[in-house]
């Protein structure tokens, strides 16, 4: 199929507005004095919204200012520090950059409120990736179970092919996914008679094998991603989202919870959580590129909640569990929900409207836009190429380092 960039700014010359900021034909770079002091006397914003959707106030001269929002919304990259040209592989705002849109996904059904895409892996024996679709529901009805995952075939490059493929047995509303030893590990939600579970598939055959299902008997909550170290150890996180958001499964009997499971021993146990106040739904995981720390998100609630948890938190990983819990970012847009990393130990999360990047020290880089309206929800490194997961649509972009 043939690829779709996304729209860019005309080829003007390199402006640099009054108020800070400085635009070329794809890149808009945000400069000190527009980030330390907002250009207007009066603003508010929701945090279901990107930055450059701030709400502008009382006030007079609203056009200037609006004007700069517009011109930030219709950017495919926003630049904070300089060291992001670098990964972008450009000199500067005058260069222009693709993010390029391969696919765009069918329209939810008429009971669901949005879909997802999450559990987005790479598997190079196929040369192609694998994504999982949820459709979240409408309040009063429950998340069904989907039959199929997305393939994105991309043997020949130019041109992906993204076709359903069907896991048998079939997988029970998966989320992350990981690649380890040639197979592919889901976490799956589950629901009122599937039990949440790990589960390997091949991605040749597409069979499918549950692999764990409870603690010491305990059914998990809605297991939501899955990490897993070279020597065999998986974390995986475990939240409250199949009874409390998606209506779909048994009333939860443990925590929310970061859990190890070392799989050459089957020792289980939980190692951060709700339990000791540091996480209240766990989400996404992401291991440093040496797998020394491992990066966890919280979402909170809800991701619309201001009080929500929006923060990606780092850890120690050590010979038995996690230690040294310390933030690493909070998010000012929705919540990160899937986060990867790179070579260069930059981060990567999905938020509303982007995927922000952060240096080594939690510092934004900037963010790499989606389209308009649409919220980031996971990734996968294929060599250079960061493929991004949208509700929507799949993108990819072009970087000067590589993952996993």
């Amino acid at each position: 199929m043939a690829l779709v960039t996304t729209v860019f700014l005309s080829l003007f010359p390199t402006i640099v507005f009054s108020t800070g900021l400085i635009v070329g034909p794809s890149v808009v770079e945000v400069t000190q004095s527009f980030n330390d002091v907002f250009p207007y006397e009066n603003f508010n914003r929701n945090i279901t919204v990107p930055m450059w959707e701030t709400d502008l106030l009382s006030g007079k001269n609203k056009s200037a200012v609006q004007k700069d929002l517009e011109m930030i919304a219709n950017a495919s990259f926003v630049v904070y520090d300089p060291d992001f040209y670098n990964l972008l592989g450009i000199s500067g705002p005058f260069e222009q950059k693709q993010v390029e849109e391969i696919f765009t996904f069918p329209n939810p059904p008429l009971y669901a409120q949005r879909q997802i895409h999450d559990g987005s892996v790479y598997v190079p024996e196929e040369n192609a990736l694998f994504v999982a679709e949820l459709f979240s529901p409408k309040e009063g009805h429950s998340m069904s179970a989907i039959p199929y995952v997305w393939k994105v075939d991309i043997t020949d490059p130019a041109s992906p092919n993204t076709t359903k493929v069907y896991p048998n047995p079939p997988l029970t509303i998966a989320n992350g996914a990981y690649r380890f030893n040639g197979s592919v590990y889901w976490a799956q939600e589950g629901n009122f008679t599937t039990p949440s579970s790990i589960v390997r598939m091949d991605p040749k055959t597409l069979k499918t094998e549950v692999v764990k299902n409870n603690f010491y008997g305990h059914r998990f909550n809605s297991m939501n991603d899955v990490v897993i170290s070279d020597e065999g150890v998986a974390f995986f996180t475990d939240g409250y989202y199949g009874w409390d958001n998606f209506n779909d499964t048994l009333f939860p009997e443990l925590a929310n919870g970061i859990y190890r499971w070392d799989m050459r021993t089957g020792n289980i146990k939980m190692v951060a959580g709700a339990a000791e106040g540091a996480f209240f739904n766990p989400n996404g995981l992401a291991f440093s590129q040496d797998q020394t720390k491992l990066f966890i998100t919280n979402r909170g609630n809800s991701s619309s909640d201001p009080q929500g948890g929006r923060t990606i938190y780092v850890h120690d990983v050590t010979s038995s569990g996690l230690s040294n819990r310390n933030v690493f970012s909070y998010s000012d847009a929705g919540f990160p929900d899937g986060i990867k990393t790179d070579k260069d130990n930059r981060v990567y999360g999905a938020v509303t409207g982007s995927v922000d990047v952060y240096d080594f020290r939690g510092t934004l880089l900037g963010r790499i836009k989606v389209a308009d309206g649409d919220v980031a929800v996971n990734m996968a490194w294929v060599e250079n190429w960061l493929y991004i997961f949208s509700r929507n649509k799949i993108y990819r972009v072009e970087l000067m380092t590589s993952g996993r």
